[in-house]
C-alpha cells in the first residue's frame, strides 16, 4: 500500500523552524509521510524530529537542492566538493532520521541553464555521475534511495526528461539510484506523462512520485491524467511514497490560485489521492 505524504512547503516557505509542529499537524490531517526540505541543516534536533515522526507513524522522506555555491557538475571543483559535502550531511541526516529517500535536483546548482557545446555538455555531465555515485554509496550506508528529480527547462539545462534521468541513472550504476517523478515538472517536459511513467516503472526506476497538477496545485484540480498513473502504479506494484508537493502562496512555484487555507488544500489532496490509490 502507497504512504500519502506531504512536503512541509505546504504551509511555508521556511519551514525548517517548525519543523516539529507541522509534522505534528501533517499526522493529524491522516497523512502516512511527511516530505522535509533540506534547507536548513544546522541548529536542527534531528533525532527529536524522528522521534515525533516515530510517535505519528509518519515515514520521511528528504528532498534537496544544492544551495548557492555548490553544484555537482560544475567545473568548479570548490562547488562539486561543496555540493558533495552538503548532499553527504543530508544522507547522515536521513540515516538518523531512518528516511526512505533523498532525493531531488541534486545533479545540478539552482538555475544553471546554459547552451554547451557537446564536448563541455559531456564534461559537465561525467562531473554529475562521479558526484553522484560518491553520494549513493553514501546514501546506501545510511538506508537511503537516491531519487534523481527531472525539472523543467526553466530550472535547468542538465536533465529535464524521464529519459535523461534514467540515463544518468545508468551511468552511476548503483542499485539504490533511481527517479524522482514529479508530474508537474514531467506535464512541462514530457509528451505523455503517462507514458513515460510507465516507462520509468518497467524498468524499476520509480523511487519516489511527486503528485501535483499541471499548476503545481492541489492532485484533482487539474488536467493530470490520475485514473491511468494509478492504474500504472497498482500494476506494476508501486509500493513508495505518492507525496504531494505543494506550495503555500509566494512560495516556488505555487499555484497561481494557492488556496489560503492550507490545511483545506491538504486535506483536498489526502481525500483525493486515498480515493484514488483506494
Amino acid at each position: 500500500m502507497n504512504r500519502i505524504g506531504i512536503n512541509l512547503w505546504n504551509w511555508s516557505k521556511s519551514p525548517f523552524e517548525d519543523f516539529e509542529i507541522l509534522i505534528e499537524k501533517t499526522a493529524a490531517l491522516g497523512f502516512d509521510a511527511v516530505e522535509l526540505p533540506m534547507g536548513k541543516l544546522e541548529g536542527v534536533n534531528w533525532h527529536k524530529i524522528r522521534q515525533i515522526a516515530d510517535q505519528n507513524n509518519l515515514e520521511i522522506t528528504l528532498c534537496a537542492s544544492l544551495p548557492a555555491g555548490s553544484d555537482i557538475s560544475s567545473f568548479e571543483e570548490i562547488q562539486r566538493k561543496n555540493a558533495e559535502s552538503y548532499l553527504f550531511q543530508c544522507c547522515e541526516i536521513g540515516g538518523i532520521l531512518g528516511a526512505k529517500v533523498l532525493s531531488g535536483p541534486i545533479y545540478s546548482g539552482g538555475g544553471k541553464r546554459h547552451l554547451l557545446d557537446e564536448d563541455m555538455k559531456k564534461r559537465e555531465w561525467d562531473y554529475a555521475v562521479a558526484g553522484l555515485r560518491k553520494v549513493a554509496l553514501e546514501a546506501k550506508k545510511n538506508g537511503l534511495n537516491l531519487g534523481i528529480e527531472p525539472i523543467n527547462r526553466y530550472r535547468t539545462s542538465v536533465v529535464n526528461r524521464a529519459e535523461q534521468g534514467l540515463r544518468m541513472c545508468a551511468d552511476i550504476g548503483e542499485e539504490n539510484t533511481g527517479l524522482l517523478y514529479d508530474t508537474y515538472q514531467a506535464n512541462i517536459e514530457e509528451k505523455n506523462v503517462a507514458q513515460t511513467l510507465a516507462q520509468i516503472l518497467k524498468e524499476e526506476k520509480l523511487v519516489h512520485l511527486h503528485t501535483c497538477e499541471n499548476h503545481r496545485g492541489v492532485p484533482g484540480s487539474g488536467h493530470i491524467d490520475w485514473q491511468t498513473i494509478a492504474q500504472l502504479l497498482k500494476e506494476s506494484n508501486y509500493i513508495g511514497h505518492c507525496t504531494m508537493e505543494l506550495f503555500c502562496a509566494g512560495g516556488l512555484d505555487a499555484s497561481w490560485d494557492a488556496a489560503e487555507d492550507r490545511d483545506r488544500e491538504a486535506e483536498n489532496g489526502l481525500r483525493f489521492m486515498r480515493k484514488l490509490l483506494g
